[in-house]
């Protein structure tokens, strides 16, 4: 950030706290893209599994891989938008870039450990531990967004994020459960961020 975006940041967090508001969290559009993507690709591999897309299991090793290459440039593209919105030197949104990167690296972790027992042991049911874990994530995250930053209403949506990871976890290795956590997504992923988006400040020139 630029001498002068960092002034005008410090200006709109003051003007936050001398009207007793919190800033609003600016995260909203990761939220929407991971939502968007993950809701395709646990719907793709439902369908793959289920026999409602009558093709080879190996296409779902190419939607992940597309899936990966989406949030890749996803990300780097809204990285540029998010620099450019004031108060991200809040105290809400310093907690939700380092709870959400915290998230995704142990949400990476378990995918080399899950990817490599599949590749050794050729235990090819070893990935679906890998979305029950995320949503469990996903609501640690979301809940310590919601605290750190005072938006009791998303903490609605850790909780929600946890039910469906416990439930994924009771009815792991069932084809469907793609489905209910592509449904899910667009629950504790989507509504929230798109929330996020209509309460964001206006960019900075």
């Amino acid at each position: 950030m630029t001498r002068d975006e960092v002034l005008q940041d410090l200006a709109y967090a003051r003007a936050l706290a001398e009207e007793g508001r919190h800033a609003p969290l600016i995260g909203g559009s990761y939220f929407v893209l991971f939502g968007v993507l993950l809701a395709i690709s646990y719907s793709a591999q439902w369908s793959v599994l289920s026999g409602a897309w009558p093709v080879g299991q190996q296409v779902i090793g190419f939607t992940w891989m597309g899936f990966g290459a989406a949030a890749a440039i996803g990300v780097t593209l809204l990285s540029r938008r998010v620099r450019k919105l004031p108060g991200g030197a809040a105290i809400s949104n310093q907690v939700d870039r380092a709870v959400w990167n915290g998230a995704a690296l142990a949400i990476i972790a378990c995918v080399v450990g899950a990817v490599l027992r599949a590749m050794v042991t050729h235990d090819f049911t070893a990935p679906d531990a890998i979305m029950a874990a995320g949503f469990g994530l996903y609501g640690v995250a979301i809940y310590a967004s919601a605290r750190a930053g005072g938006h009791p209403w998303l903490q609605s949506f850790a909780w929600i994020a946890w039910a469906v990871s416990a439930a994924l976890w009771f009815f792991m290795h069932e084809s469907w459960t793609y489905l209910i956590a592509a449904a899910a997504c667009i629950i504790v992923l989507i509504v929230p961020g798109i929330v996020m988006l209509r309460r964001e400040p206006a960019a900075m020139a």
